[in-house]
């Protein structure tokens, strides 16, 4: 019994997700000293984009975007598109797959290629900033249908 609460009070400090941040002002004030920061994670599916499936994780600190992980499944391929929100522009992390064999072989990474790994940004209307990249996955205007910037 007591391995048990031991394990939930761990699970419950980890799900808390508390960070503390030092802020500039007078450090005999405790509310000037640390602040907590509320990081929520959110799973969308997104329609349209892929017959086998498409899903996006998306990380929120203190209500506002920060990142998001989106995973697209095809019949002979699969790609992650990693954004990275910053204040103006969004950086794009895209890795790209394709199956040695058909989607119901798939029984691990070895199973797979990879097709290409590109790096880019993009601005918040989902417009590359920079040189065009033709092979890229641009999904962004289904994304901002499904997945809210602030909560």
């Amino acid at each position: 019994m007591m391995k048990y609460i031991i394990v939930c009070l761990f699970f419950l400090i980890v799900s808390c997700n508390f960070s503390h941040k030092k802020e500039k002002g007078n450090v005999n004030n405790q509310s000037d000293f640390c602040k907590v920061v509320k990081d929520t994670l959110i799973a969308y599916e997104i329609e349209g984009i892929s017959t086998e499936g498409a899903g996006t994780k998306v990380n929120y600190v203190n209500g506002k975007i920060t990142r998001s992980v989106t995973s697209i499944y095809g019949e002979t391929g699969q790609a992650t598109i990693i954004y990275e929100f910053e204040t103006d522009k969004i950086k794009v992390l895209e890795t790209k797959y394709s199956y040695k064999s058909g989607i119901e072989n798939v029984k691990s990474d070895e199973d797979m290629l990879l097709d290409y790994e590109i790096s880019y940004f993009i601005d918040f209307k989902g417009n590359i900033i920079g040189n065009e990249i033709p092979e890229r996955i641009d999904f962004f205007k289904e994304f901002k249908e499904v997945v809210p910037f602030e909560l």
